[in-house]
């Protein structure tokens, strides 16, 4: 494939825009706007890719191409950037929100680095994460084992 020429900052701002457009668009949009982002494999990247999640989304694939694009940087980067935008994720797409956590949650790795981060996370950080342990907790109790770290941690 060949390398696009804008600047990693280029493709973010092309991307912000084209993004407005993803609760109406089929995968193969959005798997295009986010091979242009991808080819940079910069950091800055997840937070954009992670805000472009919506709830009104016609299609699901489109927005799990979104999640796989920021998961695929190291655990300790991704956490970073995940906590950096969770508050406003919450706010605005809870129900990717919950599935992004959930994921994080399954993976053991990430959910030691998440709870390794929220106890110095700030208050708007560990309130959605709480939020979020709550909602996950009220559909299944079965990740009752996977949240009670995340909440111990909040709390400390």
């Amino acid at each position: 494939m060949k390398m696009n020429s804008d600047t990693f900052e280029q493709v973010i701002v092309k991307f912000q825009e084209t993004s407005s457009q993803f609760v109406s668009a089929n995968a193969k949009v959005i798997d295009d706007a986010i091979t242009l982002v991808a080819q940079h494999h910069d950091r800055r990247s997840i937070g954009p890719l992670l805000s472009s999640l919506d709830d009104g989304a016609q299609e699901d694939a489109g927005m799990f191409s979104l999640i796989h694009a920021a998961e695929n940087f190291d655990d300790d980067t991704y956490v970073n950037e995940l906590l950096a935008i969770l508050p406003q994720l919450v706010t605005k797409a809870p129900k990717w929100a919950s599935i992004v956590w959930m994921r994080g949650l399954n993976s053991e790795n990430t959910r030691n680095i998440i709870v390794k981060k929220l106890r110095e996370a700030d208050l708007n950080v560990k309130q959605s994460a709480a939020w979020l342990c709550k909602k996950i907790n009220d559909r299944s109790p079965l990740f009752l084992s996977k949240t009670i770290p995340i909440l111990l941690a909040i709390k400390q």
